[in-house]
């Protein structure tokens, strides 16, 4: 006797390949931020052998398990390359230069990248960024740079130089702005780079969102780029961290009128609250006010109650019963009382 055949399930090769993309896309589409190592993670200066500073250190977990997928077949590998490279993340220039020579040995992989994260500002950044020219969203970190610009000084920095200029050349859609810990808008470079950005944004006709994912206020290096938002003909969103203290800048860009909403959010908080410092200040601009309520989530502080203190009665002592003898006595008594006490209207209604 034959045993009976089991049904197999169709392969998933056998999905149509619009499905298999979707599919792919959950498994090799990287998160929108990489976790940075700490400055201090890094080799001691006894290290036995510099020279493999030189070699390409391994994959991490994460690009393991995405790459994972690509090794699967030949289809697996044809479908998911282009979605593998749809967002490039550029930590060091290290990473930038070796997709540079990734992107010269298969340059058909150019067009298939959508979104650049640089974690910092570099030449070979700025390379990345001219030989993608279908990028829409950028993730720029601004650093230090050198020590003179660190200090302000006058000294040209080539690096923030060509990735501003192409910058310039790129036709953006979503623009993400950070900083580095140990910078700040006063230093050189941070502060060229916001003043370039300000005068890019009219070249950018479709930008629709900016993130300013770093806290900031009125200054001279943020003004001039609420000013140019402030024009942005299809800017939409507008999403940053919740200032400290009240400033212009949000009320500056407000005035955009094809602005839908502005997202205030405050890291590691689920939301913000409506007895801010901040947004105290901002109800008294009442378009404002509207906008950062359209895009925002807020924290509804709750009423402390506490319940009434009822004050428990005074203890009583516990009545013992009468022997016989003296409830007669007491009966008595009040018999006594009561004909004393009728005494004198029978009196009166004698007479």
């Amino acid at each position: 006797m034959a045993s009976p055949q089991v049904p197999c399930s169709p392969a998933l090769s056998s999905l149509p390949e619009e499905l298999i993309a979707r599919i792919l896309a959950d498994c090799v589409t990287p998160p929108q931020v990489l976790t940075v190592r700490p400055p201090w993670h890094a080799l001691p200066p006894f290290f036995p052998c510099h020279s493999l500073l030189a070699h390409r250190s391994p994959p991490t977990y994460a690009s393991r398990t995405r790459l994972s997928t690509l090794l699967v077949s030949r289809q697996f590998l044809r479908i998911g390359t282009p979605l593998y490279y749809e967002t490039l993340h550029l930590p060091t220039a290290t990473h930038a230069a070796r997709v540079l020579d990734t992107l010269a040995a298969q340059p058909l992989l150019a067009s298939a990248v959508r979104r650049i994260v640089l974690g910092c500002v570099s030449l070979e950044g700025a390379r990345v960024l001219r030989a993608c020219e279908r990028v829409e969203d950028v993730d720029v970190c601004m650093d230090v740079g050198t020590e003179e610009n660190s200090l302000g000084g006058m000294a040209g920095d080539l690096d923030a130089e060509t990735l501003c200029d192409a910058l310039e050349q790129v036709d953006l859609k979503r623009l993400t702005i950070r900083k580095a810990s140990c910078a700040y808008l006063t230093n050189m470079r941070p502060r060229y780079v916001l003043e370039r950005i300000a005068k890019a944004v009219p070249r950018w006709p479709n930008l629709e969102s900016l993130h300013y994912a770093l806290k900031t206020g009125a200054g001279l290096a943020t003004m001039p780029l609420a000013h140019a938002l402030s024009n942005a003909p299809k800017l939409r969103v507008l999403k940053a961290q919740m200032p400290a203290v009240w400033s212009d800048l949000f009320l500056t860009i407000s005035r955009n009128s094809a602005l839908k909403q502005i997202t205030l959010y405050t890291e590691g908080a689920e939301g913000i609250m409506h007895t801010s410092l901040y947004m105290m200040e901002a109800k008294k601009h009442a378009h404002l006010s509207e906008l950062i309520k359209a895009g925002t989530s807020f924290v509804r502080t709750r009423a402390h109650t506490t319940a009434a203190v009822v004050p428990s009665p005074p203890p009583t002592r516990p009545s013992t019963p009468l022997s016989v003898s003296r409830a007669k006595e007491v009966a008595v008594d009040l018999m006594n009382l009561q004909l004393n006490y009728d005494a004198p209207s029978l009196v009166t209604i004698r007479t």
